[in-house]
């Protein structure tokens, strides 16, 4: 089915008006009509081989939140040559309890891994996933607090996999001053160790 979603975005990409018919997904007469001059990337978002080998065949890059560079090689290995988004979480707030609890009151589900944030249906299963996750599950796996060493951890688990551009995803309190910290203080070590 996500094979086919993904023919079907790329045949409406070629302007006009488009039919498919596949084994799970049908198209009759349909058109986007206001295509942007470049097309955007293609990232297809991936969790283990098969959706890897997915994202070789169709799509322009892979997208992963998971620091595996199982995921990277493999899609080199089946030829993708694109670019290699992931997203690192992060948890700014000037004490890291407090970013603690913020990304574990809005953010549980996003530790209980791929496997059940893509195949749950609704809010009230992702609450049900997310009961179980305890704030030392946020501390393993989020950068928590003002510490940035502890950011550049985070941020190196996905570089170290081979990832190549990542996205900071804040789970804390505070936008404003986790902007404050990237501009002041993480983003001048990002750039002087050479990441994006």
């Amino acid at each position: 089915m996500f094979d086919e979603a993904l023919d079907i975005i790329r045949l409406l990409w070629q302007g006009g008006y488009q039919n498919y018919d596949g084994r799970y997904l049908k198209l009759e007469d349909a058109r986007i009509f206001d295509l942007p001059d470049t097309l955007p990337t293609l990232a297809v978002a991936v969790s283990g081989p098969k959706s890897v080998a997915l994202a070789a065949e169709h799509g322009d890059g892979l997208f992963a939140v998971e620091p595996k560079g199982e995921l990277v090689d493999g899609y080199r290995d089946a030829g993708g040559t694109g670019p290699l988004y992931c997203e690192a979480p992060l948890a700014w707030a000037p004490t890291e309890e407090a970013a603690v609890t913020a990304a574990h009151a809005t953010n549980a589900w996003s530790v209980t891994g791929w496997k059940v944030m893509a195949e749950l249906p609704n809010p009230l299963n992702f609450e049900a996933a997310a009961a179980t996750v305890r704030e030392q599950d946020i501390r393993e796996q989020f950068a928590c607090g003002p510490d940035v060493e502890r950011h550049l951890e985070v941020i190196g688990q996905f570089t170290d996999a081979g990832f190549d551009h990542v996205a900071l995803m804040n789970a804390g309190p505070d936008q404003d001053g986790f902007f404050d910290f990237f501009e002041s203080t993480l983003r001048p070590r990002l750039l002087s160790a050479g990441s994006r």
